[in-house]
């Protein structure tokens, strides 16, 4: 279309075959094991290992209930949930099985904390691997734990950047995704990969927290928090938005 500049329509760089074999191989090779995980996942697919980490978590329901409780009858509790391999000091890290986090939880299920516990959540690439309705949910459960007042802070890649870029000169998918066969593939990722179910663009994480019940929910750029201001990941600084709200 006149006027307008696609980066679609960029060359196309590098093998096809060579890209699929490497996101095959990246899927392989996740975080530094021992030999039989390393072993594991030559003979089985992520989905199978996902599925085998929830079965795992269940078994600490119990464990992580009476946990749970306690830390709550000990004042007040900052949660972050989802950390991954980033536990977060004076916070409840809170993951499933394989992560080593502080908690195991399934973050599907209704979080195990009191009402009012909690005086802050923090959820950092972590709702993008939910549907809508289940991150309205998940959304609803943190407005519950959260006691009125406090804070809930969101970080997500940012799906709006990367198409405002497909549609544009593509800096912003190279700078964060460089070398991929073709633009698209880059955004495919951002949409599918990772288990990704859901894509997110600033707009639309206000949306939902208002939706959930929260109250004064904007953007906020990296690094910029009212909870605490180290609390974003360096790593996620280049294709992340943010955003935060209140409990009324």
């Amino acid at each position: 279309m006149p006027g307008r500049a696609i980066c679609s329509s960029l060359t196309p760089v590098g093998d096809l075959r060579e890209y699929v074999d490497e996101r095959e191989s990246t899927a392989r090779q996740g975080l530094p094991r021992g030999w039989l995980v390393r072993t594991l996942r030559h003979v089985t697919t992520h989905s199978l290992r996902q599925s085998g980490k929830v079965h795992v978590t269940k078994l600490f329901v119990p464990v992580t209930r009476v946990q749970a409780r306690r830390l709550a009858r000990n004042g007040p509790v900052r949660l972050h949930l989802g950390c991954g391999t980033n536990k977060l000091a004076g916070w409840v890290n809170i993951d499933i099985f394989g992560m080593d986090p502080d908690l195991h939880w399934d973050l599907r299920w209704r979080l195990p904390f009191p009402d009012g516990s909690a005086t802050a959540v923090f959820l950092e690439h972590v709702i993008e691997h939910f549907t809508l309705v289940d991150a309205l949910s998940l959304l609803d459960d943190c407005r519950r734990v959260l006691r009125p007042g406090s804070r809930i802070r969101i970080g997500v890649p940012d799906f709006g950047e990367y198409l405002e870029s497909y549609a544009s000169d593509g800096a912003f998918i190279q700078r964060n995704r460089p070398g991929r066969p073709t633009p698209l593939l880059a955004v495919a990722e951002v949409a599918l990969a990772h288990g990704h179910r859901s894509v997110w663009d600033g707009p639309t994480l206000v949306n939902v927290l208002a939706e959930a019940g929260f109250d004064d929910a904007r953007v906020r750029p990296f690094g910029d928090s009212s909870i605490q201001d180290d609390l974003d990941s360096p790593i996620r600084q280049g294709e992340s938005i943010y955003a935060e709200a209140v409990k009324p």
